[in-house]
């Protein structure tokens, strides 16, 4: 990989700052634009990042845990207008949503162990709730209350977990962050089992900064992106590497010489950003790989 070396020789090059009469240009004499690279470098590498792509991935491991409800089961929007009941045999974990004024009370062999009182009206509040019932134990769960309200994403589990916060998100959808490095995203490729090795185009996105898989897909998601390089700060020595690839070097260092001349000669960076648009469409009309087709899997219907 290229160094911030590297692209300081260009760049003092391009600019005609490198040597006078063949001799190398003191240090003393070319501060002012050594110190504009330095402040440049990191604007400009970004820049390049947006046409010359640093592909990057992260995995993320969904294998849901079965609700005593069944698969696909729990997840409707309901609405309480009278008293509603779940009799279940060995709940060690819930987790439900909430909207308005309700109470959820939680019973072990019909005696109440916890009840859960909801105030917050206009919007879901998810609960996380620990039971400390036998494989055998009979456990009921009651939403009752004197005025309606609504209850959705309930999951009921045969497994406790360390702490609440350990109980599962139960939703049809699971929002997974993208890393704060996230320029553009690529696909998500899933690896399970049997040997699964496809393109998983189930997913959506929230904001452009979340992406969201189905709760009951259940794998390895390997999920390729294209990100921004790592912040150069204008103190980082010289041989700090640079995350664009090699072909985007001189891209880099040609950015840098259009900033630094743009002030005090405008000519000379007119002709520096012509020299770069011209080297932008050259590497645009670089050839690109043709790659194995991967199968498609869990597509929406």
């Amino acid at each position: 990989m290229k160094t911030k070396g590297d692209a300081r020789a260009y760049y003092l090059n391009a600019i005609d700052e490198a040597t006078k009469k063949g001799i190398e240009v003191a240090a003393s004499k070319n501060a002012d634009y050594n110190v504009k690279f330095d402040y440049f470098l990191d604007e400009s590498q970004k820049y390049i990042a947006n046409i010359i792509k640093i592909p990057d991935v992260f995995q993320v491991t969904q294998n849901p845990i079965p609700s005593l409800l069944g698969v696909g089961n729990g997840f409707t929007l309901t609405q309480i207008l009278e008293d509603k009941t779940f009799d279940l045999v060995g709940c060690k974990a819930c987790y439900f949503e909430m909207d308005n004024i309700g109470t959820c009370t939680i019973s072990i062999n019909g005696v109440v162990n916890q009840t859960i009182e909801n105030t917050v009206k206009g919007s879901f509040t998810a609960y996380k709730v620990l039971v400390p019932a036998t494989s055998t134990d009979a456990v009921t769960v009651v939403f009752s209350g004197l005025y309606p309200y609504n209850i959705r994403n309930t999951g009921y589990f045969a497994y406790t977990f360390p702490t609440a916060d350990d109980i599962p998100t139960f939703a049809p959808s699971v929002s997974i962050a993208m890393p704060e490095d996230f320029l553009e995203f690529d696909s998500v490729i899933i690896k399970g089992n049997p040997e699964i090795y496809a393109s998983y185009v189930a997913h959506k996105w929230e904001n452009n900064k979340k992406i969201i898989l189905n709760y009951e897909d259940a794998g390895s998601f390997d999920i390729h992106y294209f990100k921004y390089p790592a912040y150069i700060a204008p103190d980082a020595i010289d041989t700090t590497e640079l995350e664009i690839e090699d072909k985007g070097f001189e891209l880099v260092s040609l950015q840098c010489a259009v900033l630094a001349t743009a002030a005090d000669n405008p000519a000379l960076s007119s002709w520096l950003r012509s020299l770069f648009t011209e080297k932008v469409q050259n590497v645009s009309q670089i050839e690109q790989p043709i790659f194995n087709l991967i199968q498609t899997v869990f597509a929406p219907e």
